[in-house]
């Protein structure tokens, strides 16, 4: 299964492969995807809930190579972060917020 993120720098969509193994989901693979090719495979209809995970061939973001991610509490979109970063900002909404840490986590493909 595919589902989409946005890089927060390049604010330019990708794709990520997940992988569900028993109850959690892993993240195992990332590339660069249009808008259009992402609608147009329906990867944008995906949905992922519960906990998740990057295996070890998870390369991050293809856009910026961030190996992190957080879900906006706004717009609920996947969006890619630095490991550091404390305070995140929505490139899709704009909204701006603390990270915190979450077991779980809903995800869908969402508008594009």
């Amino acid at each position: 299964m595919v589902v989409i993120a946005t890089c927060q720098q390049s604010r330019l969509p990708f794709g990520i492969t997940v992988r569900r193994v028993g109850k959690e989901y892993e993240f195992n693979w990332a590339f660069k995807i249009s808008k259009s090719s992402a609608k147009r495979e329906g990867f944008d209809r995906n949905k992922v809930s519960g906990n998740i995970y990057n295996a070890s061939t998870y390369p991050g973001c293809p856009h910026c190579g961030a190996t992190t991610w957080f879900q906006c509490g706004k717009c609920k979109r996947f969006v890619c972060m630095r490991p550091e970063q404390k305070i995140v900002r929505c490139p899709i909404c704009g909204n701006e917020g603390e990270v915190s840490v979450a077991d779980s986590f809903d995800l869908s493909g969402g508008d594009m």
